[in-house]
């Protein structure tokens, strides 16, 4: 699997602090390893809206997603905040962040824990905290894989509304699309896969779709791409995303 250097978080946690304002609210979830895990809340002004949910950095081998994470909030989203409030956990597994792994500092993979009663994983306890009592129209979460070839993403619906393939097009321009399939997965479309109910709650998406979210989206970008092509595949996903959502609220 190819490896890059160590992410700093230093850094990231010094990028995310800057963008405090009074649309963007930062707090500390917990803390795991002496690294805290942020929870960054997003909104302007009262009245309803649509409650999204943005997750990044579940795998700390996937730096694509904490940067597209922080490149979301320190852009201008003023239109957006007239019909979205947004949480944004924007980097989930800092040790693995920072080490370069998949798994926490523990060894664990974090996106295979969810529903385990045995084993207590702190960051995702912190998850679960962060989100208790929510609900949320959309959830989604930015991955990386490095044995693909291109972009594709995996969906699971309530609403009636597949947004996938639309997804799917305006990430064509950036990249070459992934439809190959695994024998345990459930295609939709070219590059769109279900979540298959039958993979239980053990990932963050299902069980997020499972208590919180009547829609819910896992994105793949290649990890051969260059970490730019990346960033921008992942933001043109979630703004086709929101687009939809707005253009049927």
């Amino acid at each position: 699997m190819p490896k890059v250097d160590n992410q700093d978080y230093t850094r990231f946690t010094k990028r995310l602090k800057s963008l405090a304002s009074p649309q963007i609210r930062i707090e500390i979830s917990g803390v795991v390893n002496d690294y805290p895990v942020y929870r960054v809340l997003l909104h302007q002004g009262t009245g309803e809206r649509k409650n999204i949910l943005i997750s990044a950095g579940v795998h700390g081998d996937e730096p694509a997603g904490p940067e597209v994470a922080l490149r979301f909030l320190e852009r201008d989203n003023t239109d957006l905040l007239e019909h979205f409030a947004f949480l944004i956990l924007p980097c989930v597994n800092p040790c693995g962040y920072v080490h370069n792994t998949r798994e926490n500092g523990h060894g664990i993979d974090i996106n295979r824990s969810f529903e385990s009663a045995d084993v207590d994983v702190a960051e995702v306890n912190i998850v679960k905290q962060a989100i208790q009592g929510q609900r949320f129209d959309f959830f989604i979460d930015f991955h990386e894989d490095w044995e693909a070839v291109g972009f594709y993403l995996y969906e699971g619906q309530r609403d009636s509304r597949w947004m996938g393939p639309r997804i799917i097009r305006s990430v064509e321009s950036i990249g070459q699309i992934d439809s190959e399939s695994g024998e345990n997965e459930l295609p939709l479309a070219d590059g769109v896969f279900q979540i298959d109910p039958a993979w239980g709650d053990a990932g963050m998406a299902p069980y997020i779709y499972h208590l919180h979210a009547d829609h819910v989206m896992i994105c793949e970008t290649p990890t051969r791409w260059h970490l730019e092509q990346r960033i921008t595949a992942h933001l043109t996903a979630l703004d086709t995303a929101l687009a939809i959502i707005q253009s049927t609220a």
